[in-house]
């Protein structure tokens, strides 16, 4: 039996934490991003990325890259799903963002519409 010092055998227990982790992918399940993305999508959603043609390719792209994440995670491949969850993350944004900007000049030109219409009746 070999006697090792106490500073020894923690050394080699982080040796061994340490390739079990790597072993195993060392990345943990991107569980908490996967659900902010999903939900970044549902948002989307709602503030009407569908009906404006940029925005809906981009939540496009996000739902293939949650559901690329999910195989992923289902693979093992925790490292690489949670790239992919926060790529998902950015296109869900984006077409929202892109929604809202469409949704601002329709509402922008509109407002121009209307202005113009009062300065029609003002001079008559």
């Amino acid at each position: 039996m070999v006697n090792l010092s106490f500073r020894q055998t923690l050394s080699l227990s982080v040796v061994a934490g340490c390739l079990a982790l790597t072993a195993c992918g060392g990345a943990a399940v991107p569980r908490d991003q996967m659900t902010q993305a999903e939900a970044a999508v549902k948002g989307a959603e709602v503030g009407g990325a569908n009906d404006e043609p940029k925005a809906a390719l981009h939540l496009k792209l996000a739902r293939e890259e949650l559901n690329k994440a999910q195989n992923m995670i289902n693979d093992g491949e925790n490292e690489d799903a949670a790239r992919m969850v926060a790529r998902a993350q950015a296109d869900a944004d984006l077409a929202l963002a892109l929604a809202k900007q469409a949704r601002a000049r329709k509402d922008t030109a509109e407002a121009k519409e209307q202005i113009d219409q009062i300065k029609e009746n003002i001079i008559k």
